[in-house]
């Protein structure tokens, strides 16, 4: 049986030690905060289960869902001729979260590692 969610969602955070599993922003978050998603939507039948769940920045986080990412990066305020162009760039940039985070756990810690040293982020241990 799995534990709750608000248990699960403190084990994520443990065990991706506080860190953004996408940009690797860690907390103390400046002007925000560290959320947990979950990789496969609970409305879509993705269980609470560690291996479904992954430690955000709200940023990362607002991105990743088509409900909250064009309001929180400011989609509204983007000239009109250029709104399409930014709706596919958001919408490409949900895709490669989605799929970055769909990984087994080894692979993408594997990927993170060598991209953040690459970018002078350090993985949290």
């Amino acid at each position: 049986m799995v534990a709750s969610l608000r248990t699960q969602k403190r084990r994520t955070r443990i065990r991706d030690n506080q860190q953004c599993q996408i940009c690797g922003e860690v907390l103390p978050v400046p002007f925000g905060r560290i959320e947990v998603h979950h990789i496969i939507y609970r409305c879509n039948g993705g269980s609470d289960e560690l291996e479904n769940l992954a430690t955000l920045c709200d940023l990362c986080h607002a991105v990743i869902h088509d409900h909250m990412g064009p309001a929180w990066v400011g989609l509204s305020k983007v000239p009109t001729e250029k709104r399409e162009q930014s709706k596919q760039i958001l919408k490409q940039a949900q895709e490669e979260f989605e799929s970055h985070l769909r990984l087994q756990i080894e692979e993408r810690h594997r990927i993170q590692n060598e991209l953040w040293s690459q970018w002078g982020i350090t993985r949290r241990r």
